[in-house]
């Protein structure tokens, strides 16, 4: 008996240590100059409202930016492959600020975003933008089975050139930016567990929000030019 309470013991401080060394805690700046890899991955999954399977050959470093890319290509019983990156390392609160360009293809959606993968319920912090209104960005957030979307007019074309959109996540507070202006704040709901930062392009079932997907304009592209995370400090 107490040989079993000593092993649990073991084992729960080295699932601790395991955790913080998986969480970033310092500054990371990323250029996407050369490569990803260091501290991305490309991951290669699907969800029930994604029409595409993400692949890893859909992601890569072109002209100094990286580049997700959308084709229609069957795999693993989609009709579409697109992309995801992921960090591989997960984050509790900050600043967390990419420049992006998004795509402006009908059915696809290019999404920056926190999200705390195999959680019991959804956990994350979200800009989307439908590639039917490329002058409307949807924000997000969750920490249950909940959603609470809120679409906001831009004064631009999300499609038509990079922008800096920022998540500034902090203890029971949120607030969403774009290119300098904080366009919505969010005080309840708010994550409090370790999120990884994605970036992804998919092609969406929901009519409605991104239109219907048309093959003849495909392959579409959402490109990062870049992406920098600065710890929350009290």
């Amino acid at each position: 008996m107490r040989f079993s309470y000593f092993l649990l013991l073991i084992l729960f401080f080295l699932s601790c240590s395991t955790s913080q060394k998986l969480q970033q805690k310092t500054e990371l700046t990323t250029s996407f100059n050369n490569r990803y890899d260091v501290d991305w991955y490309a991951e290669s999954h699907t969800f029930e409202n994604n029409l595409a399977h993400f692949s890893d050959n859909n992601a890569r470093i072109e002209n100094g930016n990286l580049v997700l890319e959308l084709n229609q290509n069957k795999h693993q019983g989609k009709y579409y492959t697109g992309a995801e990156l992921r960090s591989k390392k997960m984050f509790l609160y900050g600043r967390f600020e990419a420049r992006l360009k998004a795509s402006d293809a009908l059915g696809c959606i290019t999404a920056f975003f926190l999200y705390r993968p195999n959680a019991a319920q959804n956990t994350e912090i979200d800009f989307e933008i439908s590639g039917k209104y490329p002058k409307i960005i949807t924000l997000n957030h969750w920490v249950d089975k909940r959603s609470h979307d809120k679409d906001i007019p831009l004064s631009f074309d999300s499609s038509q050139d990079f922008h800096t959109y920022v998540i500034h996540w902090k203890p029971n507070l949120i607030e969403w930016e774009i290119d300098g202006q904080v366009i919505h704040r969010a005080t309840t709901a708010v994550p409090n567990k370790a999120m990884q930062v994605i970036f992804n392009l998919w092609a969406t079932k929901s009519i409605k929000w991104a239109g219907s997907i048309k093959d003849a304009k495909l392959p579409t592209f959402a490109k990062i030019d870049s992406f920098k995370y600065t710890p929350y400090k009290k």
